[in-house]
């Protein structure tokens, strides 16, 4: 909360059942907030739960934030690292930092799981999925997924160094960067960027 800047107007990109935007308006109910998903589902439960303006995107294609305003804060938490392709994540940053308004805000958020004895262990094959390793860039992984049912899952491992070179390509400051979450304590990397 000491980073959410004193404007009104939010975007969450890839808000999901809407649980941030729920944590922003009780404590600034003031905020005028637009979320943003692939999953028509999830935007349905989001809408029925928080006061805003929801939008089906796919945030994996080009101009994925098109036709959108400036806003004082755009959030994308738990998202750039199921983006595949680093010229898509790369796409999506510069598009969310374009649609900042001067002096705004964008939080982000990473799974730091490389960094993790137990969620390593999830890591499997690439060939489970049809595919091999040279169909992949650096970085991608494919992992368990045990909630209930067992599938598999597309994730980038983006660490801090990396996602400073954005902020820097993109010419913005980085006001903070701090792990937390999970068993560990610090399963997710936050960095909170002012353009």
């Amino acid at each position: 909360l000491p980073h959410l800047p004193a404007g009104p107007a939010v975007l969450d990109v890839g808000c999901g059942e809407g649980r941030f935007g729920r944590f922003l308006l009780s404590h600034r109910p003031d905020l005028q907030y637009t979320g943003l998903d692939f999953t028509a589902s999830l935007l349905d439960l989001a809408a029925a739960q928080v006061p805003g303006n929801f939008q089906q995107r796919d945030l994996s294609q080009p101009e994925a934030l098109a036709g959108l305003a400036e806003f004082d804060l755009v959030s994308c938490l738990a998202v750039l690292q199921h983006i595949p392709g680093a010229a898509h994540r790369h796409a999506l940053l510069g598009e969310m930092v374009a649609h900042l308004k001067p002096g705004g805000r964008l939080i982000l958020s990473s799974w730091q799981f490389l960094d993790s004895a137990r969620q390593g262990r999830k890591i499997r094959p690439w060939t489970e999925a049809g595919l091999a390793a040279n169909d992949v860039e650096p970085g991608d992984y494919l992992l368990s997924w045990q909630r209930g049912t067992t599938a598999l899952r597309y994730v980038a491992f983006l660490d801090e160094g990396s996602l400073r070179m954005e902020a820097d390509r993109l010419g913005c400051t980085i006001l903070t960067a701090f792990r937390a979450d999970g068993r560990e304590g610090d399963l997710n990397l936050y960095m909170v960027w002012q353009k």
